[in-house]
């Protein structure tokens, strides 16, 4: 699990410190509204997996309805993968912003 979180810090680096600024993925697959997962064009899970909350917040992109249940009902691991993930997302967004 902490392999994931190095792996996607050290992602966010690599991409934020691209001069082409071209992401070959752009789209967060959780819905804005009900963060469900959707996924195969037209399916809807209730929940994505921490992956797909990774990916996401490498972009910056998850959204507040998911960070609000991400890690609640973990462990104490899921609950710490959580947390960066929200912390990741938040860095994110804000360089975004500027």
């Amino acid at each position: 699990m902490k392999t994931l979180i190095v792996a996607g810090i050290l992602s966010i680096t690599i991409i934020a410190g691209s001069t082409a600024g071209i992401v070959a993925y752009n789209a967060c697959n959780y819905d804005e509204l009900t963060g469900n997962y959707l996924y195969d064009g037209n399916k809807v899970a209730a929940h994505g997996t921490m992956d797909s909350a990774m990916e996401c917040a490498l972009m910056g992109m998850l959204p507040d309805i998911v960070i609000d249940r991400l890690g609640v009902f973990g462990a104490a691991e899921e609950v710490y993968q959580a947390d960066r993930i929200k912390e990741l997302n938040s860095e994110v967004k804000q360089k975004n912003k500027e």
